[in-house]
């Protein structure tokens, strides 16, 4: 009777038992905006995180320096009263000076501990990173709340593609695929935006970034885009601009002879052309091939700029290291791809043209 009763006391304290990771909010501050540069030759770390006081929140900021992030980090938590906690660490923000000679480095920490979050956005930025923490314009919200937003709203319109910190530490690692990241400068008004995508080669940002229309035009490239991708452009022989949203994207590779041809077939749906008269047949075909034109000279800018930074960022190695051997073989690949002839071929197909025609 004894050792039932006993058993029957033990039952309940399986499922008293705290999990492994368990942190009391009440000894942490949850950071989830964070900011990585160099000053000094140290480490210097910014924080946003929000407080409480008299059932209110309101947002501050803190910072931090030291020979390496982690140390810059334990700085930063002497100057608070909590301990600050990264395990909801939504965006993280690192200055270009990092970028071009330790990223992998700064990263490292963030892979420590099975406690982070590793699906935060990460974003490259241009100038004194103190001012992306207390921007000069008025962001109308607090920072904490603006970058998140920020990055989820240019993944879904295609004008970056989602790397998060996870798949960005794989593509470093990844000697078939360069790396791209969001890129950051501060307005003319005073406020941080996204100006393009930053090109990387061997794990290193090369100073060089494609525009937005470039960087939504590479997400195409590389079939990454988010659920609307539009592209504006100016028409001169009608006189007319006009927008349209790609649906889906086609493309096909071929490897031959030490040469790379890519054929991209693309169906669109037009949303703006006050030139009208989409109903006929001719200027449905007429359309296509001027936007099959623009878009083929676009591809090969991109091309142009990713070869002479060195940057495979859409990922032609990865087919080349499977499939053809012999050209992987030959070296470096960035070195390769640097000098490889590339031959793009684009067809639009217009599927949709709204209830206007």
């Amino acid at each position: 009777m004894r050792k039932v009763v006993l058993a029957l006391l033990a039952i309940p304290s399986i499922f008293l038992g705290g999990c492994w990771d368990e942190s009391q909010y009440k000894d942490v501050t949850i950071v989830p905006v964070m900011g990585i540069t160099t000053s000094g030759g140290q480490v210097k770390e910014f924080f946003s995180y929000p407080t409480f006081h008299n059932d209110t929140i309101s947002y501050t900021q803190s910072e931090g320096s030291g020979i390496s992030g982690r140390s810059a980090r334990e700085d930063a938590n002497h100057r608070t009263m909590e301990a600050l906690d990264f395990t909801h660490l939504e965006v993280l923000l690192v200055s270009s000076e990092i970028a071009k000679n330790e990223l992998h480095e700064q990263l490292d920490m963030f892979f420590r501990s099975p406690r982070n979050r590793i699906t935060s956005y990460l974003a490259i930025v241009e100038g004194d990173m103190e001012q992306y923490f207390k921007p000069p314009g008025d962001l109308n919200t607090e920072v904490a709340d603006f970058y998140p937003e920020l990055l989820r709203t240019a993944v879904l319109y295609s004008y970056i593609t989602e790397n998060t910190m996870g798949e960005s530490v794989k593509i470093l690692l990844d000697d078939t695929i360069d790396l791209s990241l969001p890129y950051l400068t501060i307005n003319d008004n005073g406020i941080p935006t996204i100006e393009g995508i930053a090109l990387f080669s061997h794990g290193k940002y090369t100073g060089a970034t494609l525009k937005k229309q470039e960087a939504v035009l590479a997400g195409v490239m590389k079939k990454q885009q988010g659920k609307y991708t539009r592209l504006s452009f100016h028409w001169k022989e009608r006189d007319s601009p006009i927008t349209i949203e790609i649906i889906n994207t086609r493309r096909k590779m071929k490897i031959s002879n030490d040469r790379i041809s890519v054929n991209y077939v693309i169906n669109f749906s037009v949303v703006e052309f006050p030139n009208n008269n989409l109903n006929s047949k001719n200027i449905r075909r007429e359309t296509e091939n001027f936007l099959s034109a623009e878009i083929k000279k676009d591809f090969d800018k991109i091309i142009k700029k990713t070869q002479e930074n060195k940057s495979d960022i859409i990922g032609f190695g990865r087919t080349v290291h499977a499939f053809h051997q012999k050209m992987w073989n030959k070296g470096d690949w960035s070195e390769t791809y640097s000098t490889l002839p590339i031959e793009v071929n684009v067809t639009m197909k217009m599927k949709r043209t709204s209830i206007y025609d």
